[in-house]
């Protein structure tokens, strides 16, 4: 059966929780940037509260949800994993900060890796800027290896670049998902679909 054309148009719009997820990654960074030297006990709480908050984003966004798009998601296994990451991040605050280099790198690193998918799927849909996201990919890598290595003479110039790194991976990660859905929107609205 062919799928009409338009059929999908308009349901791959950013929604407010990644947006929401997106702005808390930038907030995270410009603190780690403007205030470098800032208690690193206090940085885990802040990302603590910050991963609850946005745990209680998707929660919330699931109970609205009505139950056949509940069904199909996964908003509510998100959210309860992000709010419980974030309480593990506060009871073991102490425990983590020695390994702040290595956690921070290794996250960005594994974004950028992930992204390398976002490429991939890029490419399938014969989306006419998929190169933007090899790019992405490419800068996220690089900072995760910059970060782990840590070559930097002092612990403010490490902080400020995990800060940098976090602000680009907010805004880079927005501008994909974004990109990627109206990539998905062309891609279905100009497929057919047969049994």
């Amino acid at each position: 059966m062919n799928q009409k054309p338009g059929a999908f148009k308009g349901k791959m719009a950013l929604s407010w929780s990644e947006i929401v997820t997106g702005a808390a990654i930038i907030a995270l960074g410009l603190v780690l940037l403007i205030m470098p030297g800032l208690a690193t006990s206090v940085v885990f709480n802040v990302i603590g509260i910050g991963c609850i908050l946005i745990g209680l984003v998707h929660i919330i966004k699931y109970c609205r949800l009505d139950a056949q798009a509940a069904v199909l998601s996964n908003e509510m296994a998100q959210g309860l994993a992000w709010a419980i990451g974030g309480l593990l991040i506060i009871i073991f605050k102490g425990l983590l900060v020695s390994l702040l280099p290595i956690l921070f790198g290794l996250a960005v690193l594994v974004g950028g890796v992930i992204k390398i998918q976002s490429t991939l799927g890029f490419r399938r849909m014969n989306a006419s800027r998929w190169y933007w996201e090899l790019i992405c990919a490419a800068v996220s890598v690089v900072l995760g290896i910059l970060i782990l290595t840590n070559p930097f003479s002092t612990a403010l110039l490490l902080m400020r670049v995990i800060g940098i790194s976090l602000i680009v991976e907010g805004v880079m990660d927005m501008v994909s998902r974004a990109a990627f859905k109206r990539a998905c929107d062309r891609f279905f609205v100009n497929s057919h679909f047969i049994d």
